[in-house]
């Protein structure tokens, strides 16, 4: 009931509008610097140290990361041989690491007494490398690898 009775008392929603929408009464969301007390004038320094900081540091990573990539694709891992000879026309040939594992391996599933005699002739290689497809599964790179040895064995 006390609500009913103050009914007369409230403004109607068009002349609640025009008081809020009137120029004179609109309130001004912009706060200039010269409008503040002095000791909140003072402004931050936008600093470009961050962005060269991250950018040192992106740069920092991206030369590590090169850095790893270009060792772990050019070192040479120890391939567990135990023949000399091998080892020494491997080196004399210029064979990759890879080259030398994938020689050593297929000696091996040959059952070659020394790995040495895939170096003889071509026809000794390929009688070795049919031996022991059929012992070992070779993958597409393999192949590839094994006509890139036999060019540099015998086509020089």
């Amino acid at each position: 009931m006390s609500f009913l009775h103050h009914m007369d008392r409230l403004p109607s929603l068009v002349e609640f509008t025009e008081s809020v929408l009137h120029p004179s009464r609109l309130l001004m969301n912009v706060t200039r610097m010269t409008d503040l007390a002095p000791q909140y004038e003072t402004t931050a320094n936008h600093s470009s140290i961050p962005i060269v900081f991250f950018a040192g540091v992106a740069m920092a990573l991206v030369a590590i990361g090169g850095a790893l990539t270009w060792h772990y694709r050019t070192r040479e891992p120890e391939v567990p041989t135990s023949d000399a000879l091998t080892m020494e026309l491997c080196r004399a040939h210029c064979l990759p690491i890879y080259h030398r594992g994938l020689i050593v391996r297929l000696a091996t599933a040959a059952e070659l007494p020394h790995t040495a005699e895939m170096f003889l002739s071509a026809s000794h290689f390929d009688n070795a490398v049919a031996k022991a497809k059929q012992v070992v599964r070779l993958r597409r790179h393999h192949q590839s690898w094994l006509g890139e040895i036999r060019r540099t064995l015998f086509d020089s």
